[in-house]
């Protein structure tokens, strides 16, 4: 079975200027976990996780250590997070994507997930994205392939006899 087989070609990408807070919106509107950033051609230059987002949008240690407010009134984050708000992607996107071909199998597109600790990848062919490819996906294709292996034979028949 190869990845085109079972990868969504419905990808959710933005383009490198578009501010965190359309980003945001959109992750929240569709329950996504991140967005790929493309160019006008569609080439991949990034994704935007996330925990990208929570990294940018919380204090670090020494935000925390130079700004007791956000301590004592985390009210005054306020500023910090309409600030962060206006940052266009490219400023914080993950940029060394690790992507897959559509022709590969899915067993290893699978496996490269399990590698690099990830739940997703994106297809892409002729540096273009085409798709993208989940671990979810993986599951149910391997169910559809093998159903009398991981179901059990009595799972595989209908009508059940």
């Amino acid at each position: 079975m190869r990845v085109h087989e079972l990868m969504s070609s419905a990808v959710v990408a933005v383009g490198p200027k578009t501010p965190l807070r359309e980003v945001l919106q959109l992750m929240l509107r569709r329950h996504l976990n991140n967005v790929l950033v493309v160019d006008d051609n569609q080439a991949l230059l990034g994704v935007l996780t996330y925990s990208d987002l929570t990294r940018r949008l919380l204090p670090t240690y020494e935000d925390l250590a130079r700004h007791e407010e956000y301590i004592t009134t985390p009210e005054s984050m306020e500023d910090r997070v309409t600030e962060v708000a206006n940052t266009p992607v490219e400023d914080i996107m993950t940029r060394k994507v690790i992507t897959v071909s559509p022709n590969i199998e899915v067993l290893k597109a699978s496996a490269t997930m399990v590698a690099h600790r990830v739940k997703q990848l994106p297809v892409v062919r002729d540096h273009k994205v085409v798709g993208i490819i989940t671990h979810t996906d993986v599951g149910w294709g391997m169910m559809k392939q093998y159903p009398e292996c991981l179901l059990g034979e009595r799972h595989t028949r209908y009508p059940p006899k």
